[in-house]
């Protein structure tokens, strides 16, 4: 896709306006649609028939469709129009440690289906091709027009070459991941780190859709944070990106200080479950002992988590000034403990404090976003356009 997407990206300086305009329509009608034309023309400095020799293309296209609802200023109705999301389709894979996840989402990031599978991580080649298979069939089975798969898991991740440069937490290293993937479905695939893949996500169709600046911050089995302007939220290569585990905090067991990644990961939250003789086998079963205070013990663990995310946000918060702190993972894993990160931070102001707003299903959204957002930004009209 990159090298497809810079060759029809190199032509005359007008249809790179064009394709630039139209990207700018597609963002806009994407965060804030539906929207007249004439309101478009307004928010982005465009004349009306320019706006105009862009939304005719896309609606004979099916990306853009006329809405019901008319807009009357006092003079001649005006018909608003929005982003078609049954027009085109993304398939998503997130590799976790344990589970592979698989879905389907539609061009405003919703999710249409979903489905995992609990795996071995020890096997790359078998968890790919499983992967790869799964993605077929969903492929098979999508309502209309897949634009290609996006892939996304923790650690380092080559973009370039669609290669998992380093997992520690899956314990792979120089993984290709994009050729397999690409030689069962047939599609374009991108891959991506978990952390950049989800806070594009949230900038385009979640909580983070209009803000200035954002800061996401994901804490599972590994903890990372990616930070974007807004002006920049549709290009992977503006996100500052990389691990927070180094940053010291509170252990839960209160007793002592540690590294985040030493003390405050998924692994030692469960470990430190067992050590407190907590029946759980898993992170859900304790979040659910927490949240519904059936065990002090499983509560204190949250309320000393809520404490190591309210010392990294601040950390971070005093280093970028965002206009948003998202927290993904387990950071905040429902209301109740996004309350007590709240309380607990000093630096960040507290209703700057969210949590992930792209949908039920931010795994699949985040890696299937990958791709959608490559097509609305390329600002092409034609599906022919953007396969070359």
């Amino acid at each position: 896709m990159t090298e497809q997407r810079r060759s029809h990206l190199s032509g005359t300086r007008p249809r790179q306006a064009r394709q630039a305009n139209t990207a700018a329509v597609l963002q806009l009608l994407l965060q804030r649609g539906p929207l007249a034309r004439g309101d478009i023309a307004a928010d982005l400095s465009l004349n009306h028939g320019s706006v105009s020799r862009i939304i005719e293309p896309l609606l004979r296209e099916g990306i853009v469709r006329e809405t019901t609802q008319q807009i009357s200023g006092g003079g001649r109705p005006r018909v608003p129009v929005a982003i078609n999301p049954a027009s085109r389709y993304a398939a998503g894979v997130h590799l976790g440690l344990q589970r592979t996840t698989v879905g389907l989402t539609d061009l405003a990031g919703q999710c249409v289906a979903v489905c995992a599978e609990d795996r071995d991580p020890a096997d790359a080649a078998a968890t790919l091709r499983r992967a790869a298979e799964l993605t077929d069939d969903l492929v098979a089975s999508a309502p209309g027009p897949v634009l290609g798969v996006g892939v996304v898991t923790g650690g380092e991740v080559d973009r370039a070459r669609g290669r998992i440069v380093r997992n520690d937490a899956l314990g792979w290293g120089d993984i290709d991941v994009a050729d397999p993937l690409h030689a069962q479905t047939g599609l374009d695939v991108v891959v991506d780190n978990n952390v950049r893949a989800h806070l594009g996500a949230e900038t385009a169709f979640g909580a983070g859709a209009g803000m200035s600046s954002v800061l996401y911050l994901f804490i599972g089995n590994i903890a990372e944070m990616g930070f974007v302007n807004q002006a920049a939220a549709m290009n992977p290569d503006s996100v500052i990106q990389g691990s927070v585990e180094r940053i010291v905090v509170p252990t839960l067991t209160g007793d002592g200080l540690m590294s985040l990644g030493e003390c405050g990961t998924d692994t030692a939250l469960l470990a430190a479950a067992r050590g407190a003789r907590l029946a759980v086998t898993s992170l859900g079963d304790l979040i659910r002992l927490a949240d519904q205070d059936e065990d002090a013990a499983a509560v204190r663990l949250f309320e000393r988590r809520s404490t190591q995310v309210a010392r990294v946000a601040d950390t971070l918060y005093d280093l970028m000034q965002p206009h948003l702190v998202i927290l993904g993972g387990s950071g905040a894993p429902s209301e109740r403990w996004l309350d007590d990160v709240r309380e607990r931070v000093e630096a960040v102001p507290p209703d700057r404090i969210v949590r992930p707003g792209s949908g039920g299903t931010p795994l699949v959204t985040a890696a299937a976003g990958l791709v959608i957002r490559a097509f609305l930004a390329a600002g092409t009209t034609t599906d022919a356009e953007v396969s070359g």
